[in-house]
């Protein structure tokens, strides 16, 4: 095999100068074929490039709140759940940068840190909301287009509020907002920022339920049930604002809340044995 290989008359390369040419690709680095030609043994001096290959392992580091150590995954959630739960009367402890532990009085300190030698890990988080939800505030990321009642279910687990029509029709969904009925399918989660939300879950205090529960229990008919909880939500906010109300009250107060197998004339009456 002659040592070296000139272009043919046609203007066409040679198989071993196209390979020479041509390179290849090691680790993400263009190196010469210094492997095929060193095998071809052509006498020429080949510089290899080798590149190595390091494993990194990444862990996602948490914000841990000094009052009662519940973990986030960035500084904004940390700082809205302390600024909604813990006030300034509480007393004073340490704030830990989990990336190199460093302790700081406050979160003002601590975001200046991370500010200065962390400068990603404060970043803004997009949606981040604080709602106040049956006397406890949650921090929760949401998509613009996201319902309160889909945040509800889905995000907080409270599947006790129940979608039916999803579009303001049936009521199914009824849940308070500053002691007034809403659709919680058409209350966007991020509008539901800075109001009281309660749902069929915290009528209830533990395992005590409240009146109008034990009433609906004791003498409303139910095939499903899937409306119950929207019925009794509006019960409860009727007797709040009435006390004793008439049954045409009542009965404009349910013109809301729709269902096609429960005997209505009996959860009027249920409604009005709450009256005082």
């Amino acid at each position: 095999m002659p040592e070296k290989e000139k272009e043919t008359q046609d203007g066409q390369i040679s198989r071993r100068q196209f390979i020479k040419n041509a390179g290849i690709v090691v680790g993400g680095t263009a190196v010469g074929s210094s492997i095929l030609l060193s095998a071809c043994g052509d006498g020429e001096t080949v510089t290899k490039t080798v590149t190595k290959t390091v494993n990194v392992t990444t862990s996602t580091a948490k914000y841990v709140c000094p009052y009662d150590s519940q973990e986030f995954d960035t500084f904004a959630a940390l700082q809205a759940h302390v600024e909604a739960n813990h006030q300034a009367g509480d007393p004073i402890t340490k704030f830990v940068c989990p990336f190199d532990n460093l302790e700081f009085d406050s979160l003002a300190a601590l975001k200046a840190h991370l500010e200065a030698e962390h400068l990603e890990a404060v970043a803004p988080i997009e949606g981040l909301v604080t709602l106040n939800v049956n006397g406890k505030n949650v921090v929760v990321e949401v998509e613009p287009e996201w319902s309160l009642a889909f945040v509800l279910r889905e995000k907080l687990g409270l599947t006790g509020t129940k979608v039916g029509c999803d579009r303001g029709e049936c009521g199914t969904c009824t849940v308070h907002m500053d002691g007034k009925t809403v659709y919680a399918c058409m209350v966007l989660a991020c509008e539901a920022e800075g109001h009281q939300i309660v749902t069929i879950e915290g009528l209830a205090d533990g395992a005590t339920l409240h009146p109008v529960q034990k009433l609906f229990m004791d003498n409303a008919s139910y095939q499903c049930g899937y409306c119950t909880p929207g019925n009794i939500m509006t019960a409860v906010a009727l007797l709040a604002k009435t006390p004793n109300p008439t049954r045409d009250q009542v009965r404009e107060a349910l013109s809301g809340n729709l269902c096609f197998c429960i005997d209505y004339t009996r959860t009027i009456d249920t409604i009005l044995k709450g009256g005082s």
